[in-house]
């Protein structure tokens, strides 16, 4: 087998079956560690099922194995599991409470957007008969709104996705 066929194989559920009976689990016992049920594991292991993003990470953190080796390389072999365990780095103290950081302050932000379009909506409803230079500065002010809304929803996407629960 040639090196572009072999980056591309799967060894995903090959993986999670190794790396539970090194871990000496049954599958209920990793389901329980995971929050999943038996039932996920069995299909993962028979390979008629993959596994979400974020039940990756979990396996990836329960298994201390990044992603890309527990689903790209054939860790059933001593020397590739020894090689993919000693890569992997979870957060540490600080980063995990820089997280918490950045989680606080994007709910502080958001708190803030909705503050501002709520005396908006307040202001704007007492306003009678406004210019239609006023009309546009609130047409604009409403998709800033919706735009900044929408980060928020996407920076709060991406840590819950970071900090994803293991």
């Amino acid at each position: 087998m040639d090196l572009a066929n072999q980056s591309s194989k799967i060894f995903l559920h090959q993986n999670i079956k190794c790396l539970r009976k090194r871990l000496k689990l049954s599958q209920e016992e990793l389901a329980n560690r995971v929050g999943l049920n038996r039932g996920n594991i069995a299909s993962y292991e028979n390979g008629t099922a993959e596994p979400k993003i974020c039940n990756l990470l979990k396996f990836s953190h329960l298994f201390k194995i990044s992603i890309v080796d527990l689903t790209q390389k054939n860790l059933s072999k001593e020397a590739s599991y020894e090689s993919a365990s000693s890569d992997f780095a979870e957060l540490d103290h600080t980063q995990k409470a820089q997280l918490e950081q950045f989680k606080k302050k994007s709910e502080e932000i958001t708190t803030y957007i909705n503050s501002l379009h709520c005396c908006h909506q307040f202001k704007t409803k007492a306003m009678d008969d406004m210019p239609k230079e006023t009309q546009l500065m609130l047409m604009h002010f409403e998709q800033l709104y919706e735009a900044s809304q929408m980060l928020a929803r996407n920076h709060k996407a991406l840590i819950d996705f970071i900090n994803c629960k293991m």
